[in-house]
């Protein structure tokens, strides 16, 4: 069993060379461009969240407690008290 490798232009030369570099070249390119967009999402997305995310919670915590303080009960409340009187 023979295994023949054929290129465009039959031989090896400064073409494919500088093909297979400029290949690992955007590879590389590639790779920093997604390391780029990680580090963004990490050092600026993410604390941005955070920080929403904690002021969101104490906005809710703020208004749910102005919301009771409007429905407790004030003074409109009676307070008598009652006597249960068994008949025999």
């Amino acid at each position: 069993m023979r295994i023949v490798y054929a290129s465009r232009t039959g031989k090896a030369g400064p073409g494919q060379f500088w093909g297979s570099m400029i290949k690992i070249a955007v590879l590389i390119s590639a790779a920093f461009a997604v390391l780029a967009v990680m580090l963004i999402g990490l050092i600026v997305v993410l604390p941005v969240v955070l920080v929403g995310g904690i002021a969101l919670h104490f906005y809710i915590r703020r208004k749910l407690r102005q919301a009771q303080r409007r429905h407790q009960p004030q003074n409109d409340v009676i307070d008598a008290e009652y006597t249960v009187i068994e008949r025999r």
